[in-house]
């Protein structure tokens, strides 16, 4: 654990460039901690803290940042948080230790180093409340001499005996990085498992089984972009590589890129064996696109008649023209509603990107309130980065930062801003930019 966080430490403060996914938020942080800006590095750890209350990445970062703040309470708080939501975290018990040393508590110092060696043997799945974590050693300690005490009550030790607690994969295969990846992302451990694939591919630059099961991580936290950026480097992984293929046809589902999600489906298809995870799955989606497909032809062959009958009719001056009538398309239907927040909203909920954005425009140029305003600038954002027009987001979320720093809306364009930025920034490496 402590050559991952020093390498991670490392990589931030040099600036290396990095071909693997990182959270943005944690080198951003670690820029501000390198200014003395502590302040502002602890705001990027609490907007990930946000999303996940159990990211001990961000709890050690926190902790690390109040040491230097002489912070000693609030370094040992999130230390101890660190811990108890991973007790096989050695390091946070050390840093707890350090903070109370700081302090002039030696004997609570020692107390945390002493928890240390039941920590390697503990779960490292357990969620632990302080109050427990604390009373872990002394526990730890008894069962010899209660077994002592009552030598007539042989089923006594038994109750007490340590082995009972079965270690969880991730803690078996703590010394190996790519084992205990896997491990973690099996239990749903995602922010832990992270760093350890940056770990892996330090050692083995290009190493493809560890870029699919970073891809399947980021994949599971919803981080979409940076899953395909690594699950595409994980495609000639010789165990799992062709999951990749099935994992990259979901991510273009969500982004509803469906002649690329058919590409990466048939490609799936063409390699699974007929028992293979996800084989039924992505032969019932192909049949649906395939479906949806079929109708689409069918109907635009229908408005492509209707049109053919209308304008022969003109010429022939049949009254009964006037009875032909062609078919919208889906946007000018979608370009019909009246312009207001809600219908922007379900505009843009439905796809229909462009259409939503211009009534987020004109509802700019009317008189709405200062709340309305700003959310719209926020949705806004929201378009141009799924439109990939990064720069255009940024420059809608810092308006909503600079315009209205104390809504709600501005803290979720702070964290948003956070991820277009990234985004443009690396907008030549990410694969779909390739197209």
């Amino acid at each position: 654990m402590n050559k991952k966080l020093s390498f991670i430490a490392l990589a931030l403060l040099v600036g290396m460039s990095q071909t693997w996914a990182v959270d943005p938020r944690i080198e951003q942080g670690a820029r501000f901690e390198a200014k003395g800006q502590y302040d502002k590095a602890l705001g990027e750890y609490r907007a990930m803290l946000a999303e996940n209350k159990k990211n001990t990445e961000a709890y050690m970062a926190a902790g690390k940042v109040r040491m230097k703040m002489k912070d000693y309470k609030g370094a040992v708080a999130n230390f101890r948080l660190a811990y108890g939501y991973d007790p096989s975290l050695t390091e946070a018990y050390e840093g707890a230790a350090k903070a109370y040393e700081a302090m002039g508590q030696q004997a609570k110092a020692d107390a945390e180093r002493a928890k240390i060696k039941g920590a390697k043997a503990a779960p490292a799945a357990a969620s632990v409340p302080k109050a427990e974590a604390k009373a872990e050693p002394a526990k730890a300690a008894q069962p010899a001499p209660v077994a002592k005490a009552e030598p007539a009550k042989p089923a006594a030790p038994a109750k007490v005996e340590a082995p009972k607690v079965e270690p969880s994969p991730a803690t078996a295969a703590s010394e190996d990085p790519f084992e205990k990846g896997k491990a973690l992302l099996a239990e749903g451990r995602y922010a832990e498992a992270a760093p350890l694939w940056r770990a892996v591919l330090s050692k083995k630059p290009g190493d493809a089984g560890a870029y699919f099961y970073a891809g399947l991580t980021r994949y599971e936290m919803g981080e979409y972009d940076k899953a395909e950026f690594n699950l595409k480097k994980g495609l000639s992984y010789k165990e799992r590589g062709n999951d990749a293929n099935y994992y990259l046809a979901k991510i273009n589902q969500k982004s509803k890129h469906t002649d690329q999600e058919k590409k990466y489906l048939s490609a799936y298809l063409k390699k699974a064996a007929p028992d293979a995870k996800f084989r039924k799955a992505a032969e019932d989606r192909m049949a649906e696109i395939n479906a949806v497909a079929s109708a689409a032809a069918e109907e635009k062959a229908m408005q492509e008649a209707e049109a053919k009958a209308l304008k022969d009719a003109k010429k022939s001056g049949n009254d009964k023209a006037k009875s032909v009538e062609a078919v919208a398309p889906k946007e000018e239907v979608a370009s019909t509603a009246t312009n207001s927040i809600a219908n922007a909203n379900a505009l843009f909920a439905d796809g229909y990107n462009e259409a939503a954005l211009q009534m987020y425009k004109a509802l700019l140029e009317n008189e709405i309130t200062p709340d309305e305003r700003y959310f719209a600038m926020l949705q806004m954002g929201n378009i141009y980065r799924e439109m990939r027009d990064f720069h255009s987001a940024v420059t809608r979320y810092r308006e909503v930062l600079r315009g209205y720093p104390d809504s709600d809306w501005a803290a979720e364009a702070e964290r948003a801003l956070e991820d277009a930025v990234w985004l443009e920034k690396h907008a030549s490496e990410l694969p779909r930019n390739k197209r």
